[in-house]
């Protein structure tokens, strides 16, 4: 090893997460290498060019921004210092198959608007109770989740996540929880077509994934300057600078361990041997697991081949010879049989026979992105992953005719990449009511499930890696460590936390932490200068955490004791009217009853009727149990039909602020074309 002094860390995988750990090792200290198949960093996250014309080839969008500004944070700088964040507005222009169209902002009192325009009145309120949810969902997320390993079953047990497991409604769907507060079909596609992201159906996602809804509502959807790639190339820049070393074009063969099951380096395909301390693996997890890691010495390798994978995509790159001004930065076409399209990709494993699809325009939001007067789309068609060999054999599900019933032909590529061009074309014409989209196109790049799978490794060519499913999260999903040789650990879309870019960013430092708790070295001083909640949701001094004041404790103490002390109330006041109207008093009620209290005698009450005044107590009790749990269980604060009562009236008051603001705005400008009209035109000044 080069220093004798520092740990020896490689990683395998220039993608997101590989980077985002290299510049975190190298910050702490380490001597780092990073050894990757392409000739470019980035991984999926990457940009194809041409002729003056940017693509980004995988992720378009940045969503949870605090998670990025917390990896800056962490090494030492600002995210700002590096990166050039542009706020797309509006966030989406949603097109159905009727021609009508939603916009969805992350302007509150706009988005409101926008729902209430289809859901009619106190829209904007369940809105905001869905929002309210997302936004819960979120929170959690950030403090129980993405903050935190799973390394055993026993983690789950931690009392953050028993406590609010229910709030976090993983066992109910992303669609149930749209339909619980919008009423219209159209609203509830509007805000459950995002777990595209995730590669999952809405109808199968948890409920949990609104916090997707959330975020781009409540914290924006961003774009950095230059591609999504300007964020990996400034990791690969500040890990550069720690001293990491970067070997492009250089592909992994094996990792090697020693006969006491750790991992001591790998092998490159050259044969080539390079040792190390610590070896992590960016790279897709059951292409690693049953490629990288060899299987003699008397380990035996984890079996993955029945991991459930996601979704693929057909994606089109397009450089067209003039703009199309009705597209927006992000635009989502979606299909008349919703639910059917997303069968059609999760349980048929083929291509829609009606797709859904996504339309990114760059150029809109970043001009570099194209040459001037034209734009650069990006086309992201979902369909199913590539099937095993097994499965070709017996024939494949892959409605490459497009007919109603799957027919036995195998994957044929080309044929499928054909009708997705010719209907999404074909939709985007008649939506947009534009014509000769084809003939706009003067240059055209394809990825399809095999080119993801030949270029990057993806099992399948499963682009977003295993599902997000209950029984693939937490300590179910694969954690940093290696299950069983020492010294190995995996970072990216397939491990804990999960996929996408944000949450592998989360995953690099608890990949760090990993390294650095199992090699005895303190985390870097900017790891405990802020806590990852307390970071997210405070920017500024007026909002950082004070300690709290005695009387404060005493408060919280007494609000929390509410419904106990209401329930101690409605049993002295049952006991008082049951003493006015048979005239026994309370005091000798209670001393009757606790003096032949039994289970069995408590039994008989309910069963013979024996002694009306046990009976009374009994059901007094049980009403007054009810009464606690109720209360205990419900959200703290103000029952929600009383916020949606008074947000439906804040709502409305804006509204009819706005309309008189308009109403003015209007009676100027035709008092000023009266003037016009009357004394002409004012003489223009010198």
């Amino acid at each position: 090893m080069a220093d004798k002094g520092k740990k020896k860390a490689i990683i395998i995988g220039a993608g997101v997460g590989g980077t985002a750990t290299a510049a975190r090792l190298a910050h702490a200290g380490f001597d780092v290498e990073v050894y990757e198949k392409n000739d470019f960093s980035g991984g999926r996250c990457s940009l194809i060019h041409h002729d003056g014309y940017r693509f980004d080839q995988g992720p378009s969008l940045l969503l949870l921004p605090p998670l990025f500004r917390k990896l800056y944070h962490d090494l030492g700088t600002k995210l700002e210092d590096h990166v050039d964040l542009v706020q797309c507005n509006p966030n989406y222009v949603i097109h159905y198959h009727d021609g009508e169209k939603v916009v969805l902002s992350s302007d509150r009192a706009q988005l409101g608007a926008e729902v209430e325009k289809w859901e009619g009145q106190g829209g904007a309120a369940r809105l905001e109770g869905f929002l309210r949810e997302a936004g819960i969902h979120g929170q959690l997320s950030y403090d129980q989740v993405l903050g935190k390993p799973f390394d055993s079953f026993l983690a789950m047990l931690r009392p953050g996540v028993v406590m609010n497991l229910m709030k976090l409604h993983p066992f109910g769907s992303l669609w149930g929880r749209c339909a619980r507060y919008f009423k219209t079909e159209r609203m509830r596609r509007a805000f459950s077509f995002g777990s595209m992201y995730l590669g999952s159906s809405p109808f199968d996602a948890p409920g949990t994934y609104t916090l997707l809804q959330w975020t781009e509502t409540c914290e924006g959807i961003w774009y950095p300057k230059g591609g999504f790639h300007a964020v990996v190339q400034s990791l690969v820049n500040i890990s550069e600078t720690h001293g990491a070393k970067y070997h492009f074009s250089t592909p992994v063969a094996q990792v090697l361990h020693n006969s006491k099951g750790r991992a001591t380096g790998v092998r490159l395909d050259d044969g080539t041997i390079k040792e190390a301390d610590v070896v992590i693996v960016n790279a897709d997890l059951v292409w690693a697991h049953n490629n990288l890691f060899a299987k003699d010495g008397g380990r035996t390798e984890m079996q993955k081949d029945e991991k459930e994978k996601k979704c693929s995509s057909i994606s089109f790159y397009w450089a067209l010879d003039s703009t199309i001004p009705s597209l927006n930065a992000h635009n989502i076409f979606l299909a008349e049989d919703y639910k059917g399209s997303f069968d059609d990709i999760f349980k048929r494993k083929g291509m829609p026979r009606e797709p859904s699809f996504y339309v990114n325009v760059p150029s809109r939001v970043d001009p570099s992105a194209a040459p001037e007067g034209k734009d650069s789309i990006v086309v992201l068609v979902p369909v199913g992953h590539l099937h095993s060999i097994s499965k070709q054999e017996e024939g494949l599900r892959t409605f490459a005719n497009g007919s109603q019933v799957p027919d036995k032909e195998t994957q044929d590529w080309d044929a499928l990449v054909d009708r997705a061009r010719k209907q999404v074309v074909e939709v985007m014409e008649g939506r947009l009511g534009i014509s000769g989209l084809k003939d706009k196109i003067v240059w055209e790049g394809v990825n399809t499930p095999q080119t993801w799978k030949d270029k990057f490794n993806l099992t399948h060519g499963s682009i977003l890696g295993i599902t997000h499913d209950f029984f693939n999260v937490l300590s179910f999903r694969q954690q940093a460590r290696h299950p069983s040789l020492k010294g190995a650990y995996f970072v990216g879309a397939s491990a804990h936390p999960g996929t996408g870019v944000p949450i592998a960013i989360a995953g690099s430092r608890l990949c760090t932490q990993a390294i650095l708790s199992d090699l005895s070295i303190p985390e870097p001083r900017t790891y405990t200068a802020s806590s990852s909640s307390s970071y997210i949701r405070r920017n500024n001094s007026l909002d950082e955490i004070q300690p709290l004041s005695v009387l404060y404790t005493l408060e919280n103490i007494l609000w929390r004791s509410i419904p106990y002390i209401i329930g101690m109330i409605f049993t002295l006041v049952s006991l008082v009217v049951y003493t006015i109207i048979f005239g026994s008093s309370p005091t000798f009620v209670i001393e009757r009853n606790m003096d032949r209290f039994s289970w069995k005698y408590l039994r008989s009450v309910f069963t013979t009727g024996d002694g009306e005044i046990d009976l009374v107590i009994s059901i007094v009790l049980a009403v007054t149990a009810a009464l606690c749990i109720a209360l205990r269980l419900a959200p703290e604060g103000e029952p929600r039909w009383m916020t949606d009562a008074r947000e439906a009236q804040r709502q409305a008051m804006l509204l009819e602020k706005q309309n008189q603001k308009n109403a003015e705005y209007r009676a100027q400008v035709k008092a000023q074309q009266d003037w016009i009209s009357k004394y002409g035109p004012p003489p223009a000044q010198s």
